[in-house]
């Protein structure tokens, strides 16, 4: 069986929900309107993990890129920047057992309720910890690793958060982005208006991204556009169907989700994302 990204939130379906309020504030409302039958969302995530076809495209990149030979496989301290409900966190917990994970945030709610899961989930190479990616951080040439998965968009000074990743970087340590693309094609005029009120642009386009990346002294190592026609296309009608009933999206998800990974062997000439793997330079201060 294909294994679908999230499971574990599915005894954990408050700060789930909690997230879907944040990409939609109906997501919220409609979720709560049906927490009677809360024992069949445990089931579901059970099953198919997170239930939302963003989650899942990219998580598909993300473990495409920690499986593969990119990376040095010995890496002993990983920071993941802007943690949110801590999904990637724990992938890096468990892929990664004899390094020391911190998921850094500015949301204490959350921070709290992932402290929590990594306990009761056995993940004691994992913690969590306040962290503002605009602001100054005293660990200078600390981690090997830092990924930060759709969090650029959120902040008003995205060069400067990258600054402090580079600072942040040991000498030949890696930087993996993932953020949306701005001046975004849609398919369906359902999205024609759509916005998420947390975002402080729309999002980076790849090429300003690398120029900044090589400017503070990266080497790009991978660029890719990420939801492509696949992605795209299940991204806008999983939300259509999240808009119009959470039973109907839980019915097609499955069938959407499969759509989805074409978006990994197809080559994206067009996206709403791009996903970059950088190594800091050896010879940078």
């Amino acid at each position: 069986m294909i294994n679908m990204f999230g499971k574990e939130y599915a005894k954990y379906l408050d700060i789930l929900i909690s997230s879907f309020g944040e990409i939609n504030s109906l997501y919220q409302k409609k979720a709560k309107a049906n927490s009677n039958i809360s024992f069949l969302k445990k089931i579901y995530v059970m099953l198919f993990g997170i239930p939302e076809i963003g989650f899942q495209i990219r998580s598909m990149y993300f473990k495409k890129i920690l499986a593969s030979n990119l990376l040095n496989k010995n890496l002993k301290k990983i920071l993941d920047a802007g943690s949110g409900i801590g999904a990637y966190t724990f992938l890096l917990g468990q892929t990664f057992p004899k390094a020391v994970i911190t998921g850094g945030d500015i949301d204490k709610y959350k921070l709290k309720s992932c402290q929590k899961m990594a306990k009761e989930l056995g993940l004691k190479n994992v913690e969590f910890d306040y962290l503002n990616i605009t602001k100054i951080n005293n660990k200078e040439n600390y981690y090997d690793f830092v990924v930060n998965i759709d969090v650029l968009e959120h902040v008003d000074n995205y060069e400067l958060a990258l600054e402090n990743f580079f600072n942040m970087l040991q000498k030949n340590g890696y930087l993996y982005i993932h953020v949306p693309q701005p001046n975004q094609k849609r398919i369906f005029s359902f999205f024609k208006k759509w916005h998420q009120e947390d975002h402080m642009r729309e999002g980076i386009n790849k090429l300003d991204l690398e120029n900044v990346l090589k400017k503070l002294g990266f080497t790009i190592i991978v660029s890719k556009k990420t939801f492509g026609f696949f992605g795209k296309l299940s991204w806008e009608l999983n939300h259509i169907m999240l808009s119009k009933s959470f039973i109907l999206a839980g019915i097609t998800f499955p069938f959407l989700y499969i759509l989805a990974r074409f978006d990994q062997l197809w080559k994206n000439t067009d996206g709403l994302g791009v996903a970059v793997l950088v190594q800091k330079n050896n010879y940078a201060k």
